[in-house]
């Protein structure tokens, strides 16, 4: 069985060790020691990285109460050497993880809600609760658990038996099968306790800074996604320069940004009011001076909406039906409506259009519409004038 001295002393940078056995699979080693520094994946940490000697270790696993080390190498059985971690993924994964427990005790303790998940990727990580928490809920946990680092309470782990973990009451019981059970306690228990084998901060303190970035509702309850040490520093810098260069580009501060946005956002809707309004009338204005039976046209900058609203005036005001085409930029898009009676059927129409412009849509015999991008042409237009003439005609 590897001594596992991360759990003795966890940031000790290294260690002497002797190779028990290498095996090799897939071109890489599969080394085994007596004792290691190397945290192996596990509780929804990733692994460290490290060496051993001069060999590379790219990940650790842990076998029974052995821990695999993956290396570029082989090391020969017997021999012994220095055994180091990338202290700065270590520092990552502990900071997220501590992060973790102290978001899960708090949660616990404000909604009752249980952790039901755990996920840590190298630049996200994610928590799964039982409950749904609206917004005003997740501000409050992300204070409470900012007030937590704050207090910089210590973080402990406990190798027990059995008879005692049956004793203790902790947040979470992990369905643990060995007489050995790791437990958790973050101040005491008063923050968080639960059964972990992963590693952690010394102090709350040592966290730095909890940041939730992101919700959503998942199987009925809430998935966060947050942020912790430097990581969260990182992101939140990140998010504030970018947040700066949006408010610069609206010529004001970002704490005026709200209001600058809010004010575009409400000149935008008036804006495409008024284009409604003045394509409406355009849309009178072209059907009154076109007052065929089965019109067939194209009109530049005129969008899926446009087209729809072009096709029911023409209608409305006496076509049989309508074919109009729109382009905004290389977007081509097309509407077929026919008036009450009328046999013609547009579904029908619509696919001989998809055929002739290399486009995709569908409908009904009332109503089809579809859209393209290739270019509609003026012999395009001659083609299906024709069709669409002879087509009403003999029905």
């Amino acid at each position: 069985m590897t001594e596992k001295l991360y759990y003795l002393i966890p940031m000790l940078p290294s260690c002497e060790a002797e190779v028990v056995s290498c095996a090799e699979k897939g071109g890489k080693y599969l080394v085994r020691l007596d004792r290691t520094v190397i945290f192996p994946a596990g509780g929804g940490q990733p692994s460290d990285t490290g060496s051993i000697g001069e060999a590379k270790v790219f990940e650790a696993l842990e076998d029974g109460g052995d821990v695999i080390h993956v290396t570029d190498r082989p090391l020969k059985a017997g021999s012994r050497h220095t055994v180091r971690f990338d202290i700065p993924r270590r520092l990552d994964h502990s900071e997220q993880h501590t992060g973790e427990h102290i978001l899960s005790g708090t949660a616990h303790r404000l909604f009752g809600a249980k952790n039901v998940g755990f996920h840590m990727a190298e630049d996200y990580a994610t928590l799964d609760l039982d409950k749904y928490l609206d917004a005003d809920a997740l501000f409050l946990l992300e204070s409470e658990a900012n007030a937590a680092v704050r207090r910089n309470v210590p973080v402990t782990g406990e190798i027990m038996d059995r008879a005692r973990f049956d004793t203790i009451r902790i947040r979470k019981k992990s369905d643990v099968s060995s007489d050995e059970i790791r437990v958790v306690f973050i101040g005491g228990g008063e923050v968080d306790s639960c059964t972990c084998c992963g590693t952690h901060c010394a102090s709350t303190g040592e966290v730095g800074y909890i940041r939730i970035a992101d919700s959503m509702k998942y199987k009925g309850g809430t998935r966060i996604w947050f942020s912790c040490g430097g990581r969260a520093v990182k992101e939140a810098n990140a998010a504030s320069h970018e947040l700066s260069d949006i408010a610069r580009g609206f010529s004001t501060s970002a704490d005026e940004l709200p209001a600058a946005l809010r004010k575009q956002a409400d000149e935008l809707s008036g804006v495409k009011r008024e284009l409604k309004s003045r394509t409406q009338t355009l849309c009178r204005l072209i059907a009154e001076a076109n007052t065929g039976e089965t019109p067939v046209m194209m009109m530049d900058g005129f969008g899926a909406n446009d087209v729809r609203m072009l096709a029911d005036a023409l209608v409305a005001h006496g076509a049989r039906a309508a074919l109009v085409f729109g382009a905004v930029g290389d977007a081509v898009r097309y509407c077929a409506l026919r008036r009450s009676g009328e046999k013609l059927p547009m579904n029908d129409l619509i696919a001989a259009v998809n055929g002739l412009v290399n486009g995709k849509g569908g409908g009904n015999q009332d109503l089809a519409q579809g859209s393209s991008a290739s270019p509609v042409t003026e012999e395009m237009l001659a083609v299906l004038r024709e069709y669409v003439s002879k087509r009403a005609n003999n029905l």
